[in-house]
C-alpha cells in the first residue's frame, strides 16, 4: 500500500496534467488536456474549436490511441472515439468519448464541439467554435494490487469536472488566423467550485497556411499545410509548428516540433476512398528526453459530403480504388469541387465569358433590329412599287378602252342614208 501512495504522490507532484487545489483537503484534480497535437488531418477541433468547420468538406468517424513515454511501465495512454467535421453549410460538429490512463489514475468523459461560420465575402470567413468536456477522474482500483483490504483506497480523491474552451478563426483563400481559450472555465462538481489555478488554462494563438503545389508529375495537385501555434500558460509558454504534405495519390506525411514535448513525424494513407490510417511518432527533448518515445495510431472512416464544400480539400486517391468502368454511370446533380485558386480563376473566366456573351447578345439584338428595319423598308418599297405598277396598269387600260369601243349604230345608219 505504501508503494501505491508513493506512486500517486509522485504522479500528482510531477505529471504536468495533474495538480492539487489550494484547499484544506488538497483534493487532486486532473486538468483537461487531450494530447492530440501532432496531426493536421484529424481531430483538429481539439486544437481550436473552430477547426471542426475550417478547411473541412467531409465528416469523419475515428478511433485514436496514444501511448506516451513507452519507456515507463504503466505510462500514460489516451483513447478517443469520435465523429467530427462539417454537417451543414455553415456549421461544424464534433462528438467524442475519451479515456486517459495515468498509471493507477483514470480519466473518462465526453467532449462536444460546435462551430458556426459567418461568410464575410467571397473566400473570407469568420468561424466561432466551442468545446465542452465533461469527465470524471479518480483511482483505477482494478490496477491497485494489495495484499488485504485497504480502507484508505476509498479516501483517494475522485472528481467530476466540466471544462469549457471557446475559439475563433478568420480565414481567406489560403490563410487562417485565430485564438482559443483552453479551459477558460473549469468547474468541479464534487465540491461545487470553479478551479482557479489550472496549469493547463492558456491562451492559444495560431497562424495556418493551406495551398496547392502547381507542378507536373508525382507532386502535381499536392496540398501543403503548415500551422504555427503559441500557448501562453501561467507558468510557461509553449510554441509549436506542424507541416503536412498531402499527395493526390492518397498519402500524406507530416512533421513538427514542440518546445515542451519535442519532435514528431508521421504518415498516413487512404486504404480505400472511405477508410484511412495514420501513425505519428513523438520523441521528447529537454526535460522529456529520458522519457522515451510516444506513438499515436488512428483509423478513420470518411463520410463524404454530398452538398457542401469548403476549404481546399481535393479528391484524394487510395491504395484500393473501386472500379467504376464496368458500372453504368448515373446522373448526378452534385457539383464537382474545385480548390480556392481554381475557383477564383474559374469565376474570373466565367465573368469574362458572361461579359462577352452579353456583348454578343447586344450586338445580335442590334443586328436583328437593323435587319427587321431593313426588311420593313424593303416591304414598304415593294408595296409602293406594287401600288405604282397597279396604278400605271389602270391608266394604260383606261387609254386602250376608247379605241376598241364599238361604233354607235344610229350614227352608222345616218351615214348609210347620207351615202344613199
Amino acid at each position: 500500500m505504501k508503494k501505491i501512495l508513493l506512486f500517486v504522490t509522485l504522479f500528482y507532484g510531477f505529471t504536468p496534467v495533474l495538480y492539487s487545489q489550494e484547499t484544506k483537503t488538497a483534493d487532486g484534480v486532473v486538468s483537461f488536456s487531450l494530447p492530440i497535437r501532432n496531426s493536421l488531418k484529424y481531430n483538429q477541433y481539439t486544437i481550436n474549436p473552430a477547426f471542426s468547420f475550417v478547411r473541412q468538406n467531409a465528416t469523419y468517424a475515428s478511433f485514436y490511441n496514444k501511448r506516451q513515454w513507452v519507456a515507463f511501465q504503466d505510462a500514460p495512454q489516451s483513447y478517443l472515439v469520435g465523429y467530427s467535421g462539417r454537417f451543414s453549410e455553415n456549421g461544424g460538429l464534433g462528438l467524442g468519448l475519451f479515456q486517459q490512463n495515468y498509471g493507477l489514475l483514470t480519466t473518462f468523459g465526453a467532449i462536444a464541439n460546435f462551430a458556426h461560420n459567418l461568410v464575410l465575402q467571397e473566400d473570407s470567413n469568420l468561424t466561432f467554435g466551442i468545446n465542452v468536456a465533461a469527465y470524471k477522474s479518480g483511482l483505477n482500483k482494478g490496477k491497485a494490487i494489495v495484499n488485504s483490504a485497504e480502507p484508505s483506497l476509498d479516501q483517494l480523491p475522485s472528481n467530476t469536472l466540466l471544462a469549457i474552451s471557446p475559439g475563433i478563426n478568420y480565414g481567406n483563400a489560403f490563410f487562417d488566423i485565430g485564438i482559443a481559450l483552453q479551459n477558460v472555465a473549469l468547474y468541479n462538481f464534487t465540491n461545487s467550485e470553479i478551479i482557479k489555478d489550472d496549469p493547463e488554462q492558456s491562451l492559444q494563438a495560431h497562424v495556418m497556411y493551406t495551398g496547392f503545389i502547381d507542378t507536373y508529375g508525382f507532386f502535381d495537385k499536392s496540398k501543403f499545410s503548415t500551422l504555427v501555434r503559441s500557448e501562453f500558460k501561467k507558468e510557461k509558454t509553449v510554441i509549436s509548428g506542424l507541416a503536412m504534405l498531402t499527395l493526390s495519390q492518397g498519402a500524406w506525411v507530416q512533421g513538427g516540433y514542440n518546445t515542451l514535448y519535442g519532435m514528431s513525424a508521421g504518415l498516413g494513407v487512404n486504404i480505400t476512398p472511405k477508410i484511412s490510417i495514420e501513425y505519428n511518432y513523438e520523441k521528447g527533448t529537454g526535460n522529456f528526453s529520458n522519457f522515451g518515445s510516444s506513438h499515436e495510431f488512428l483509423i478513420a472512416y470518411k463520410f463524404k459530403s454530398k452538398d457542401y464544400y469548403y476549404g481546399d480539400d481535393e479528391e484524394e486517391g487510395a491504395l484500393i480504388s473501386p472500379d467504376y468502368s464496368s458500372k453504368k454511370s448515373k446522373p448526378t446533380n452534385k457539383a464537382p469541387y474545385i480548390d480556392a485558386k481554381t475557383r477564383k480563376d474559374n469565376a474570373d473566366t466565367k465573368a469574362a465569358a458572361a461579359k462577352q456573351k452579353l456583348a454578343a447578345d447586344t450586338q445580335a439584338k442590334a443586328d436583328a433590329a437593323a435587319a427587321l428595319k431593313a426588311k420593313q423598308a424593303a416591304d414598304a418599297k415593294a408595296k409602293a412599287d406594287a401600288d405604282a405598277a397597279a396604278k400605271a396598269k389602270q391608266a394604260a387600260d383606261a387609254k386602250v378602252k376608247p379605241s376598241v369601243v364599238a361604233p354607235d349604230k344610229s350614227a352608222t345608219d345616218a351615214k348609210a342614208k347620207a351615202d344613199a
